[in-house]
Formats: structure tokens, C-alpha cells, sequence
């Protein structure tokens, strides 16, 4: 299981619009981990969370990151990326 959570906005000189992060494996977003915000201002930071079950195969291995699916640059702050292996 891998959840990601943190604050997201639209930096200073950034413009103001819908913004979103998706949980990635191997570098590709997984759409039904999109976290989609609209702030109404720059500098106004929402919070995001989602999860994604994630199976590798016995020794294998996955690259997981969160990737910004947005056209525009956001700031991310106290950001949390959690992996949990189940057995």
C-alpha cells in the first residue's frame, strides 16, 4: 500500500487554476490517485491524500514517486510518501 499526503498550491507569479499530483509507478500517474485542488489565490496551500494498492511480484521491484500532472509548477509542503508492505 502506498498513501501519499501533504499541502499543495499555486506559487507567487503562478496562476490561479486547478492543480493535482497523481501517486506514480515506474513513472507513469495512476488516475484513480488524482488529487485535484482549485485554490482561489497564490500561496494558498490545500491539503491532498491518496492511496494506491500496489502489487510487485516476488523479487521484483517498482519505482513509486508523485508526480505533478499539471501544466504549471506548484509547491509541495510537508509532504508524506508511505510505503507499507503487506504480507
Amino acid at each position: 500500500r502506498v498513501t501519499f499526503g501533504g499541502n499543495i498550491a499555486v506559487p507567487t507569479g503562478g496562476t490561479v487554476g486547478p492543480i493535482s499530483l497523481a501517486i506514480a509507478i515506474d513513472g507513469e500517474p495512476v488516475p484513480a490517485t488524482s488529487m485535484i485542488v482549485t485554490p482561489a489565490a497564490v500561496n494558498d496551500y490545500f491539503n491532498v491524500h491518496s492511496t494506491v494498492f500496489v502489487e510487485v511480484p516476488r523479487c521484483c521491484c517498482s519505482r513509486i514517486s508523485v508526480k505533478n500532472t499539471t501544466a504549471t509548477s506548484i509547491n509541495v509542503a510537508n509532504a508524506n510518501l508511505i510505503v507499507e508492505r503487506v504480507a
